[in-house]
């Protein structure tokens, strides 16, 4: 236990700190003029991180605020936060244990609690799970550093992303390891970490990685009992009562948040996106697929990417397609049965996802396994993840004892040395693939993306670094190849998010007191509404500030509320789903208008001296460019970023 003691002290000692790799310093240094960021530590914030500094964070903060409630009133209706990733006062948290601190420790320290928790479950998860299937700690350790080092999770740096994935290893890491249990209290306590971890992978609420993950657990589980049927004498009697202990748990605490939270889960069920969203496979980049050796490039200079950004090109370096052809060369019958099974499950998963990923399936098996409800873009972290654990497996395979008479010393080692030989020969093999694949897309990055400034020698340095990796584990040189897998990963990702101390503006902004004395001044209850025109950063601030604004995520839409913009549903298909709600000044006294920048923003235009917004009961304006609107009145012009914030009053003998 040692690694998660280390895991434990390294979250401790960061929260303590209160530094997180939150990118949220992308609004101090909104401004050409503003200075250099205090709070940053090291490294560069990153504005495509919108999720994490747009949506989280200014939720975060504005929850602390108003002490952790379970319903928000910012946005367009009331909105249950049982089902969305940010702390609230209620029973679902204890299955968020990442959410948890924030309960007890200030903003700033609840904050980095919560970014490093996220962290560690993914590895405690993933080393857990590896140490019990291989049974090797150095393979543990390197391949769950290896695994939380790649680019996919430091972009997409998310509770959906990570512990989907660490959740789902831990649920079955418990599981098989509740039948090595000596005692029947060990063996309650491995299955009911198995229940909690599964319960709090369910609550997780993101299915594309979810679905992707489940499929890649469920295909190493069967392996890895049938593997271990008569090695660890486990019955089927025994495993159908161990399932069905783990089944009953969950069954009986969903069936409860369900009914918990069952009007928000149904508004989900319910929209166009993401509740409806059925996709069929392939159709994907395999640039996306072969990205991971130009991460640091990606990083560094990946803004001007047309047609996609940097989190949706991120991915894992992949280890998989050389591990099967390993397999291949090795010969699966000269291993022990249990291995064979186990990496039959792996590398069945592992073919499943990347099929999906690149053609596509059947429709009836899709919809079997699920994955019509998987975008095949997402299920690329189903792909990284089994060919991950598959090349893991591979390197901690056992052979078979070669079958000679005892007396016979020479021909034994003439078996086993010409064993090595297809080992090492089919390592060059798998290196030299590697080298030839990630340098097809190198050399697409650099001719189609010049803003990334690769230029091909950076690119065949890259790939020459991923073949290393190939060529060590392929060759099952597990110590070395996941000491490489790490560095690599250390290299190509971790620059992907800065060291930031605190929240930055979003607590500490001079904009925030002056926005807390404005609302004192409402002209009544029914007017007491925020609405911005004004640039990201000050609508985050807003956001932040735990007063009652419009601009904030729709997590589902509240058909009331909608009915006043849209009373004869002509757009429902434009605000029917999951988004950010954007606003811009219109002309119109009657009526708002509707877009879809993108699958997950609407816009709406609207008047804010219209009947719209007085039903809305809008009472105050916040833009940066002045308003000449006859139900505004100027309230407070306070300088910010070099420029002024006009904060408007509305006046209610002036509206309609």
């Amino acid at each position: 236990m040692v690694y998660p003691a280390v895991l434990v002290i390294a979250v401790v000692v960061l929260t303590s700190l209160g530094w997180s790799g939150t990118s949220v310093g992308v609004l101090a240094a909104s401004s050409p003029t503003a200075a250099p960021d205090p709070n940053l530590i090291v490294g560069t914030p990153r504005p495509i991180r919108s999720d994490e500094w747009h949506v989280i964070a200014p939720l975060f903060v504005a929850q602390s605020r108003d002490g952790y409630p379970r319903y928000t009133v910012d946005g367009l209706g009331p909105q249950d936060l049982s089902v969305f990733d940010v702390p609230i006062w209620g029973w679902t948290t204890l299955f968020k244990p990442w959410d948890l601190p924030a309960l007890v420790l200030n903003l700033e320290h609840g904050f980095a609690a919560r970014w490093w928790l996220m962290s560690f479950f993914l590895l405690f998860g993933s080393y857990l799970l590896l140490l019990e299937l291989t049974d090797r700690t150095g393979i543990a350790v390197l391949f769950s550093l290896g695994l939380w080092l790649s680019p996919f999770f430091q972009w997409w740096y998310a509770s959906s992303s990570l512990d989907s994935v660490g959740l789902g290893m831990l649920a079955l890491a418990a599981f098989l390891y509740s039948f090595r249990a000596p005692t029947a209290t060990r063996r309650v306590a491995w299955l009911g970490l198995a229940a909690y971890s599964t319960v709090a992978f369910v609550l997780i609420l993101y299915p594309p990685f979810q679905i992707s993950v489940a499929l890649v657990m469920i295909a190493i589980g069967v392996g890895e009992l049938i593997g271990r049927h008569s090695e660890l004498g486990i019955t089927w009697r025994r495993i159908a009562t161990n399932l069905g202990a783990v089944i009953l748990v969950v069954g009986v605490v969903v069936v409860a948040y369900y009914v918990y939270a069952r009007v928000a889960i149904a508004g989900l069920n319910g929209t166009v996106y993401p509740g409806h969203r059925r996709v069929s496979g392939g159709g994907t980049s395999m640039l996306q697929l072969l990205s991971a050796p130009f991460g640091l490039s990606l990083a560094q200079n990946g803004s001007g990417i047309s047609g996609t950004n940097q989190s949706e090109i991120s991915s894992f370096l992949m280890l998989g397609p050389f591990a099967l052809l390993q397999l291949l060369r090795l010969r699966m019958r000269d291993l022990v049965f249990r291995w064979r099974v186990l990496l039959l499950g792996a590398a069945a998963a592992f073919v499943i996802l990347t099929t999906w990923f690149l053609i596509s399936l059947p429709p009836s098996l899709a919809s079997l396994l699920l994955l019509n409800r998987v975008p095949p873009y997402r299920a690329i972290i189903g792909v990284g993840v089994a060919g991950i654990l598959l090349m893991a497996l591979l390197c901690a395979a056992e052979f078979r004892p070669v079958q000679q008479r005892t007396d016979d010393v020479d021909m034994v080692s003439t078996v086993l040395r010409a064993r090595q030989r297809r080992v090492n020969s089919g390592a060059l093999v798998c290196a030299a693939a590697a080298f030839v694949m990630y340098f097809w897309a190198g050399r697409r990055f650099v001719a189609g993306f010049p803003t990334l400034e690769l230029s091909l020698v950076g690119a065949g340095l890259a790939c020459a670094a991923a073949s290393v990796v190939v060529l060590l584990t392929s060759a099952r040189r597990a110590i070395a190849g996941g000491i490489a897998f790490v560095l690599f990963g250390a290299v190509v990702a971790l620059p992907v998010n800065p060291l930031y101390r605190g929240l930055g503006v979003l607590t500490s902004s001079p904009l925030l007191p002056v926005f807390t004395k404005v609302s004192a001044r409402a002209s009544g209850p029914g007017h007491s509404r925020w609405l911005s025109f004004a640039s990201t950063a000050v609508t985050d601030e807003l956001r932040a500030s735990g007063l009652h604004t419009l601009n904030a995520v729709d997590i589902y839409p509240d058909q009331k509320a909608w009915a006043v913009l849209d009373p004869h549903k002509l757009s429902i298909a434009v605000w029917d789903r999951y988004a950010n709600l954007t606003f811009a000044p219109g002309p119109s006294n009657t009526s708002a208008t509707l877009t879809l920048p993108q699958a997950d923003q609407v816009e709406i235009t609207l008047n804010p001296c219209s009947s719209v917004a007085r039903e809305l009961a809008v009472g105050f304006v916040v833009t940066q460019t002045p308003l000449t609107y006859s139900c505004l009145k100027l309230d407070a012009k306070p300088s910010y970023e070099g420029g002024p914030v006009y904060i408007y009053a509305w006046l209610a003998r002036q509206s309609g």
